[in-house]
């Protein structure tokens, strides 16, 4: 029976029994796991605070047949103000979703502090949830591999103007560019399905390269017009769900709240 120390955010949490916590959580040193946490649903019990869902927490952990036990949790942060509104509630739950979707054994350790910088910058109301959420989606899929190549115009290295995002294929190109090809039936139509395009304004274009490559600690420090902000979150949006070829139920539950 050994044991380690780790810091990890909360998950999900299922109730077992009367007084026990199954936990899911994504930590920085064993990735994503889950752990059983004894007589944790007391609230007498010292484990009950850090072992809530959205909890980051400090984790004693022993492992016994292959499975994780929490023989302690002391709470670091406890983003409080997520459960202040519908909207953070609701994309608080998805970035949790996206972590449990996409997280391994492997620890990712930029996946892990852009997941806690979102939930800081929601819980703070440092910044607005659609700026949020489409940063986090452009980082999540860059992190993962799949990071477009949006500097410039993929044929012709123009860097100014309207662009047109392909999605499928993480690539822009240039109004002039796109219309060619367009003239040459190349692109988007009826019998071309594969593609998936999108509009970005030199705006949009602007904050989705800014949240690639920008420091996590400042990935949400930019401002942006409420015309270019829709575009970049659509895009933003459709980039991520296609390479991670899913959906999510929290997902729908946003966009329901927002419309």
């Amino acid at each position: 029976m050994k044991s380690v120390e780790v810091k990890g955010l909360v998950l999900r949490v299922v109730d077992v029994g009367e007084s026990d916590r199954m936990l899911t959580l994504y930590t920085d040193k064993l990735g994503l796991i889950g752990a059983m946490a004894k007589g944790a649903k007391k609230i007498t019990n010292k484990k009950n605070t850090g072992t809530t869902e959205y909890c980051y927490s400090t984790f004693i952990l022993v492992e016994r047949n292959d499975k994780y036990y929490v023989n302690d949790a002391e709470c670091i942060e406890l983003f409080f103000g997520l459960r202040s509104s519908i909207d953070g509630i609701a994309l608080g739950a998805y970035i949790m979703e996206v972590l449990s979707a996409v997280g391994t054994t492997d620890p990712e350790p930029d996946l892990l502090r852009l997941s806690l910088n979102a939930l800081y910058a929601l819980s703070e109301g440092v910044s607005t949830a659609e700026k949020v959420k489409a940063s986090f989606e452009i980082r999540v899929a860059s992190i993962l591999g799949f990071m477009p190549d949006i500097l410039s115009c993929h044929d012709c290295d123009e860097r100014e103007g309207d662009f047109y995002f392909d999605v499928m294929a993480g690539v822009a190109e240039c109004r002039e560019c796109y219309r060619k090809k367009e003239r040459r039936h190349e692109t988007v139509s009826e019998e071309h399905e594969s593609h998936i395009v999108y509009i970005l304004s030199p705006g949009a274009r602007t904050a989705l390269n800014y949240s690639i490559y920008s420091p996590i600690e400042r990935i949400f420090s930019y401002n942006l017009a409420d015309e270019d902000m829709h575009l970049f979150s659509r895009a933003s949006e459709a980039y991520l769900l296609h390479h991670l070829e899913r959906g999510f139920r929290t997902l729908d539950f946003y966009n329901e709240v927002k419309r």
